[in-house]
């Protein structure tokens, strides 16, 4: 573990309904894993210290790792990192690297390409195909309180947080040399999204296999 990478919590977000996927997505597999579980693979491999935010019952014996219920449940993503931020603090850590469970395709390639940039900014987000991507990201204790403004406004999108505190951001091309930023953020929200992601994931651990 890196010294850079003691100070940082990795947490994953784990609290939306999955309307579209019509179940939870947190330990839906696939890979042949839950998808919360490559995740926390991505982040641990990082040299984190990974927990989950989620208020699923019994997660914790399943994926492993910790769990947290969010402080302010049915408040979205930017809910989700309050609840990262106020564990970080309370650990001592500088801040928060971010992911979303249903991105299985992060690798600790991204990870760590990303934890490389950091400077004195607010947060690291990348930027994919169709822009940010605020659910992949390094968040300082410092976006506090610009989280609680947002959480307080009518508008409490990740989107909206960016605007109001100072980011970096970061172009990512073929990171790893397995794929680029429009297959590593696919963010799996219906089951066929899902069967694609299974095939994709399958085909990179049958290369790894004959490698």
């Amino acid at each position: 573990m890196t010294r850079m990478a003691e100070g940082i919590l990795g947490a994953v977000l784990a609290g939306g309904e999955s309307r579209r996927f019509g179940a939870s997505k947190t330990l839906s597999e696939v890979g042949g894993l839950p998808m919360a579980s490559w995740a926390i693979k991505a982040l641990k491999d990082a040299g984190l210290f990974v927990g989950v935010i989620s208020s699923e019952d019994d997660l914790e014996g399943v994926l492993g790792v910790p769990v947290r219920p969010d402080l302010e449940p049915g408040k979205g993503p930017v809910g989700g990192l309050l609840t990262a931020l106020a564990w970080a603090k309370e650990r001592k850590h500088t801040g928060v690297f971010l992911l979303g469970c249903d991105m299985p395709l992060v690798s600790v390639g991204v990870v760590s390409e990303l934890l490389s940039k950091m400077d004195a900014s607010a947060a690291i987000i990348p930027i994919g195909l169709h822009g940010a991507e605020p659910l992949c990201g390094f968040y300082s204790l410092s976006c506090f309180q610009a989280v609680r403004r947002v959480l307080d406004s009518r508008d409490n999108s990740m989107h909206r947080l960016l605007e109001l505190i100072q980011v970096k951001e970061v172009q990512l091309v073929d990171t790893d040399g397995v794929m680029g930023p429009g297959e590593a953020f696919f963010n799996v929200n219906t089951r066929e999204e899902a069967l694609e992601v299974d095939a994709i994931l399958t085909d990179q651990r049958s290369k790894k296999i004959e490698g």
